[in-house]
């Protein structure tokens, strides 16, 4: 870092705040094997941060079969949000939002998915009200890795950017934050190293609640009592 704490926080959703990558799984597999082919593990770990038409472009360049963009987006959205209750939150999440409010410091939500999905996440854990913007793949011309989306948040909460930290899962992620000149916490799934992360992240965390550790956060002081009444 810079040496100046961060002026803003933003974050990425599926796979860093909510547990969200082995349903998407489970979706794809289904939406594939619908259609006759496996979609594999390691298939899926290829598309991750990179939004759901990359996602549904793979799935064609690899099988062959014809797709329907906004049509098969619009069905694997629906099959999501029909099992959004099982969702969790990741380790930390909660605490961490919740020690950026308490010190003022304003967040955003920085996520390729579409509004509806976003807006079905956060209201399954009841987080709309800790985001002071909510920036979707929607709202830009190019989906990470390119720089959009953390520009057009920062722009949102009025901070620039090399005052801003993104915290990001994906390597898609992680390329954008840096190339949007932030300071940049990656919080891989699993061992990160090997897979190109230590290049592009300011540091590498196993799990949100380092990244609140070595982010610094604290709420402010509260003042303290007068010993006496009367008393400055």
């Amino acid at each position: 870092m810079s040496g100046l704490p961060p002026a803003a926080l933003i974050f990425d959703m599926d796979g860093l705040l909510v547990d969200s990558e082995p349903l998407w799984l489970q979706v794809v597999q289904a939406f594939c094997r619908a259609r006759g082919f496996t979609w594999t593990k390691e298939h899926h770990a290829r598309c991750v941060g990179g939004g759901l038409r990359a996602t549904l472009s793979a799935t064609s360049e690899r099988f062959g079969f014809a797709v329907e963009p906004e049509r098969d987006i619009a069905a694997l959205i629906d099959d999501f949000i029909g099992s959004v209750g099982g969702l969790a939150l990741k380790p930390g999440a909660a605490e961490l939002l919740s020690a950026a409010a308490l010190a003022g410091l304003p967040t955003a939500l920085a996520s390729s998915s579409p509004h509806r999905l976003i807006a079905a996440v956060l209201e399954r854990f009841a987080l709309r009200p800790r985001f002071q913007a909510v920036v979707s793949g929607d709202d830009v011309a190019h989906p990470k890795p390119a720089p959009d989306i953390f520009l057009r948040a920062a722009a949102a909460l009025g901070v620039p950017p090399a005052r801003c930290a993104v915290l990001e899962d994906s390597l898609a992620g992680v390329t954008a934050g840096r190339a949007a000149g932030m300071v940049v916490v990656a919080v891989p799934e699993g061992p990160w190293e090997g897979r190109g992360f230590e290049a592009l992240a300011d540091v590498c965390l196993p799990s949100l609640e380092h990244a609140h550790r070595w982010l610094g956060i604290a709420a402010p002081a509260a003042p303290a009592a007068a010993t006496a009444a009367g008393e400055p």
